[in-house]
């Protein structure tokens, strides 16, 4: 659930941390990125593979050993130039969405555009902040579909892609990381499309329909002020319009821009969908007045 953030950090303290991991990112600083996240924390990269939940264990002198965290850096920031594009952030409490384009040059012959919606859930350990959670929603097929549009180039960087996934995650990895080529897919996305075709044309029967309990929830909106009823914001002028819209796993994400009268809201949504039925379990919205 979204909450306020605490008052010894600020939204915009909260985000100059989260910048330190591209950063990280950028200068290969493997150490300073692994240092970024908690004692215990999860890396869902993309959502619908299998995390990589790390307990971050120290080293006799007290270092932070390498974990999972440092066989996942390696496997797929190490052999890269990463870039990453930044169109908005939207923080709450000690959440930060950041709607984005991560630019992947894997050699000089091939390089892959990803759009993402990625959020950090941040915590405060010994008074300063960590990553408990990095949750980026991106695509996987496409992405792999750019890869081999590359033609021969391809070839050589898949194959070492492939051969540093099995040195360092091993098959269970290689086989965790192609879960995310499952999950709710193109149905999935065309349920969040029916959320906003019907909400902004007020079929209350129809939207009621999409959700797995039959009954309009609580959305969590951070601009409202927490989590608001559904069926309040269907009685006001509000119209949602999607853009960018993602599936990864069992979540579609989207681009999205509310205008309720003056009011303008920009961010990014949640649906979290069940896998079989498509049935929408909940709804979260992260934007900002």
């Amino acid at each position: 659930m979204l909450s306020d953030a605490p008052p010894m950090f600020t939204a915009g303290e909260c985000i100059a941390f989260a910048e330190r991991s591209p950063r990280a990112v950028a200068n290969k600083d493997r150490r300073g990125w692994i240092d970024l996240f908690a004692q215990n924390s999860v890396v869902e990269d993309p959502v619908g593979s299998a995390p990589h939940i790390s307990g971050v264990p120290q080293d006799r002198g007290g270092a932070r050993a390498a974990s999972r965290l440092g066989a996942f850096y390696d496997t797929f920031i190490a052999p890269n130039d990463i870039q990453f594009h930044v169109d908005s952030d939207n923080v709450s409490g000690l959440q930060i969405m950041r709607d984005l384009t991560i630019q992947i040059d894997m050699s000089r012959q091939v390089t892959v555009y990803v759009p993402v919606h990625l959020l950090y859930e941040l915590c405060i350990q010994e008074g300063e902040l960590k990553i408990a959670r990095l949750a980026a929603h991106w695509e996987l097929l496409p992405m792999l579909k750019q890869q081999m549009a590359s033609g021969w180039p391809f070839l050589r960087v898949g194959l070492a892609s492939a051969l540093r996934l099995l040195r360092h995650l091993g098959w269970g990895g290689m086989l965790g990381f192609t879960r995310a080529l499952f999950g709710v897919g193109e149905a999935g996305k065309q349920q969040a499309i029916r959320f906003a075709e019907y909400f902004n044309a007020r079929k209350q029967a129809e939207l009621t329909a999409l959700f797995e309990l039959h009954a309009l929830p609580s959305v969590d909106a951070p601009g409202f002020g927490a989590r608001r009823p559904l069926q309040d914001m269907l009685k006001e002028d509000g119209v949602v319009v999607l853009s960018k819209v993602l599936a990864a796993g069992d979540v579609v994400s989207a681009t999205v821009h509310y205008q309720q009268g003056e009011r303008d809201y920009r961010g990014v949504a949640l649906f979290k969908l069940q896998r079989r039925s498509l049935q929408i379990d909940g709804v979260s919205f992260y934007w900002s007045a």
